[in-house]
């Protein structure tokens, strides 16, 4: 038969149980505003009824219900969107890698400036220019010399700055590197503990949280992609290769050097990410970095080579001495271009003349003044300066792509995080409203204890003693 105990027992378990709910609420509304954080939910359900055995009709018209129990915790959470968000989130991450090494490159160039590789060009012709004019002056002469170390200079400086943003991007690999292989590690862990947890019939939802976070942070980092085994593992790959596999991790190494290459350790297989933060360091250290450097060095090179053509035909101002190069002709690179050891600090050996023993003759200077107009670049089709020019534009593009790509990527990724949010997001209204319904049906359970104890005191107390 029913036992009255059973509403005891029934309210003490309602009791218990929306006080689970409103821990969980309260659990919610503490970490609303925690990054990765995703709402949880008590997952309430009816006990399982009890049956009442007889040997004929049953005592009671059916079987009774004994209360409710919370049967877990669940977390609210979307696979498919963590994906698509995370491939979002890495594709511009990488362009904008890519885009902050390019506006470093900008600047170091510095073409906005007067200190620019096309102003000291021009500065070198116009030298020139001015010298034909009248090419027995010393001060002038001196002037040439100076406008051609300046432009020398300016290709090194330009060259060594370039190596140096390289060699800062290597830097950055190298912590990419190392900062890959510290998640790997700590999600191997998580995944030992998720699985503990879950084997002995608990929802490890915070430490999943945890672990979300650190795979969204290896998205960023290098477009790694993670799948959740039933078991509750995540097993995270990066362009197909494993990285972690349960408690496994497969580390990333680099090599020595001063730009390192990056491989899988276990195996040696060359590591190429395609997205992420270390793709557009790569792109940049080992695509327009020496792109760039190769540019100058062609422009290095041909300045170098017509120059000295002409210069070596002509005649210093003693009108007898001739075949001198204006250049060094071994600093063929921007990194080593230099004046000529046969003309530096001696403006008398400068070859204005076309001709010998015509001091006056200034036609040599302005032949090479003339190679301003001249088409000796990219297969004679461009000057010097529409060369270089042509080198700024392509680099003002690439920059404007890299930032138009890193802007859409990441308003992608934020309008996949809101809709995300709406679902995984903890909605303060909201749990205000199931606070207050936690509240109520908690009330009302400490109500049933009340009643049960009046019952309970009538029995026990009211209802006489036998047999007086």
């Amino acid at each position: 038969m029913s036992n009255i105990l059973y509403g005891l027992n029934i309210a003490l378990k309602a009791m218990l149980s929306q006080q689970i709910a409103i821990q969980v609420t309260e659990h919610n509304v503490a970490n609303a505003t925690t990054p990765g954080y995703r709402r949880q939910e008590a997952m309430m359900s009816a006990d399982l009824p009890h049956v009442f055995p007889s040997l004929r009709a049953n005592v009671v018209p059916g079987q009774l219900g004994m209360g409710v129990l919370v049967n877990r915790i669940r977390q609210y959470t979307l696979e498919f969107f963590d994906d698509r968000y995370r491939r979002a989130l890495s594709e511009s991450q990488g362009w904008q890698m890519e885009a902050g090494v390019l506006r470093q490159v900008e600047a170091t160039l510095a073409e906005t400036s007067e200190d620019g590789l096309i102003a000291k060009l021009d500065a070198f012709w116009s030298g020139w220019q001015a010298l034909s004019s009248d090419p027995t002056n010393m001060a002038l002469r001196a002037d040439m010399l100076e406008r051609g170390a300046a432009l020398a200079k300016a290709l090194n400086w330009r060259a060594q700055s370039l190596v140096r943003i390289q060699q800062d991007q290597n830097a950055l690999i190298l912590q990419r590197v190392s900062e890959i292989n510290s998640l790997a590690s700590k999600i191997a862990a998580l995944n030992v503990e998720i699985v503990a947890v879950k084997s002995a019939g608990s929802a490890p939802n915070d430490l999943m949280d945890q672990r979300d976070q650190l795979i969204t942070r290896l998205a960023e980092l290098s477009g790694a992609t993670a799948a959740i085994q039933e078991n509750g593992e995540a097993l995270v790959s990066i362009g197909g290769h494993a990285l972690v596999i349960g408690a496994t991790t497969f580390k990333l190494a680099t090599t020595s050097g001063n730009l390192s290459s990056i491989y899988w350790e276990a195996d040696n297989v060359p590591f190429t990410p395609t997205r992420g933060e270390l793709a557009g360091l790569l792109q940049a250290r080992d695509g327009i970095i020496p792109r760039i450097i190769s540019d100058l060095d062609t422009l290095a090179q041909n300045l170098v080579t017509q120059v000295n053509a002409l210069h070596a035909g002509g005649y210093a101002l003693d009108g007898v001495t001739t075949g001198l190069g204006f250049f060094d002709p071994t600093g063929t690179t921007a990194l080593s271009i230099r004046l000529s050891n046969d003309v530096a600090n001696q403006p008398q050996r400068v070859a204005a003349a076309q001709q010998g023993n015509a001091p006056g003759d200034g036609n040599n200077a302005v032949a090479l003044s003339n190679l301003r107009e001249l088409l000796v670049m990219n297969g004679n089709t461009e000057t010097f300066n529409q060369y270089y020019t042509r080198q700024i534009s392509q680099l003002g593009i690439d920059i404007q792509r890299a930032e138009a790509f890193a802007r859409d990527r990441k308003d992608v990724a934020k309008s996949l995080d809101a809709l995300r949010e709406t679902v995984v997001g903890v909605n303060l209204d909201e749990e205000a409203a199931n606070l207050i319904k936690y509240q109520r049906a908690f009330q009302a359970a400490t109500r049933l204890v009340t009643v049960m104890d009046e019952m309970l005191d009538k029995i026990i107390n009211g209802m006489g003693v036998v047999g007086r």
